[in-house]
């Protein structure tokens, strides 16, 4: 898939945030809580792509196109994640045989993130990963084909997902941390962007529609009045767990808006062509491609800065340390480990041809 540059700016600014967050640096209201959100539907949005080429690729549907498709993204997935949680484990054993619920991807239902607090969002998106291709190949392979019906079916899924929030809401008044994590509860941000890639590839019309600078700006509009709406709730008091709403339907009004300003941010931002401003294109490149070693190990990097230098820094200057720190080691695990996975990964599982159907 082309590399699009208006994604990679999400994706490198969304990571900045969450790790400034995490480093101290943006206290106050948690914006990292909605760069997240936007890394959720942009995951939906590019996989999504990717998963239904894969199924359009083959005269008929089979479950070896679910298969290919996981394989290509467990290569891309697991190596990474699996190497940080031995780094976690072998300097911090506390979590003992507990570490089976961060190997099975599990940790947020079933255990608590306070080992590996980052992995959290990864927990979401690997299921996504997981259960997306099987509910679609399910529809797809056994009740309709027809691409009216299976956008209806996405959308269908995201109401449900709804009411069962709604419902767990009001039957247990979990949290909305607790919703945030859970595995099935916070699906539907990543499928909205399915269902934006999947009107970008059958529903062009509708599309184009989506794709014009005056939708873009209403999006950025209501996601100022959306954001300025959880901050009433939450700043300087947090009163989220208040009210049923932000617990339940925020989650999707939010992806909605966030999609509805995707494909402008996608097709229409487009690098700066000043020279001298050159090294920030190469910054936002690069932050993307190192984006998700950048998520995995900036939380040990500031542990091993605040380590080596006893908490004796002070907030900024940790940062600056633990930031270039992430940098360094982002680039290493990308050039000699997960390269060299995603070269595997399109030897022994490479992509088929798109047919035209």
């Amino acid at each position: 898939m082309k590399r699009s540059f208006g994604i990679d700016l999400v994706r490198t600014v969304a990571i900045l945030i969450v790790m400034l967050r995490h480093y101290g640096i943006l206290g106050g209201f948690n914006f990292g809580i909605y760069a997240i959100e936007f890394l959720f539907v942009v995951s939906g949005y590019l996989i999504g792509q990717i998963l239904i080429k894969s199924f359009y690729s083959v005269e008929s549907i089979s479950f070896s196109t679910v298969k290919l498709f996981m394989m290509r993204r467990w290569f891309r997935i697991l190596p990474m994640y699996y190497l940080a949680i031995l780094i976690k484990f072998i300097f911090f054993p506390e979590v003992g045989k507990n570490i089976i619920f961060y190997l099975l991807f599990l940790q947020n239902n079933f255990y608590g993130i306070s080992f590996f607090q980052e992995t959290w969002s990864l927990v979401i998106d690997e299921w996504f990963y997981l259960g997306t291709p099987i509910l679609l190949y399910i529809f797809m392979k056994f009740i309709s084909f027809n691409k009216n019906n299976i956008l209806i079916y996405l959308c269908i899924i995201i109401i449900v997902i709804n009411i069962l929030r709604w419902f767990w809401v009001i039957k247990t008044n979990i949290p909305w941390s607790g919703v945030n994590s859970n595995i099935v509860l916070h699906q539907d941000t990543l499928l909205i962007g399915v269902i934006l890639a999947y009107i970008k590839q059958h529903f062009k019309s509708i599309f184009n529609i989506l794709n014009t600078k005056r939708l873009y700006y209403l999006g950025v509009l209501l996601f100022s009045i959306f954001i300025y709406f959880i901050f009433l709730i939450r700043w300087p008091n947090d009163r989220v767990d208040e009210f049923i709403v932000s617990r339940t339907i925020t989650f999707s009004i939010g992806a909605l808006i966030i999609a509805m300003m995707l494909p402008y941010i996608e097709n229409r931002i487009q690098p700066i062509k000043i020279k001298k401003l050159n090294f920030i294109n190469k910054i936002v490149t690069l932050g993307s491609k190192y984006s998700y070693a950048l998520y995995l190990f900036h939380g040990m990097a500031l542990i091993f800065v605040h380590y080596v230098f006893d908490h004796k820094l002070n907030i900024i200057v940790s940062a600056i340390i633990a930031l270039l720190l992430s940098i360094f080691i982002s680039y290493l695990l990308y050039e000699f480990v997960e390269k060299k996975f995603l070269i595997l990964r399109d030897k022994y599982y490479p992509e088929v041809n798109t047919l035209k159907i």
